[in-house]
């Protein structure tokens, strides 16, 4: 299991703010396995609307305690599975 995760490069959100937020989208999706492969990408936040706006994934929101206004997106996460098919699965007819 692989997981993948961008946050807003533009936020200028410090090394451990943009830690902060990534763990958080990490734990948003939920139950993982520990010994996953983590990806963490800066984007633009024109490529963070293109990549959120037709993937199934977690948007974390700050808080607004510190360096970024409440409920500002700042991080989205989802989980890329390993198995890749490159061909439908077809079943055999029925004899």
């Amino acid at each position: 299991m692989k997981i993948k995760v961008i946050y807003r490069k533009n936020l200028k959100m410090s090394v451990g703010k943009t830690a902060a937020q990534v763990a958080h989208a990490v734990i948003g999706l939920g139950v993982t396995d520990p010994l996953c492969t983590i990806i963490v990408l800066g984007v633009s936040n024109k490529k963070f609307k293109e990549l959120i706006e037709y993937s199934s994934c977690y948007i974390h929101h700050d808080y607004g305690y510190t360096e970024v206004e409440k409920d500002e997106p700042t991080c989205a996460a989802w989980i890329i599975d390993d198995i890749i098919y490159t061909h439908p699965i077809r079943e055999e007819p029925a004899q």
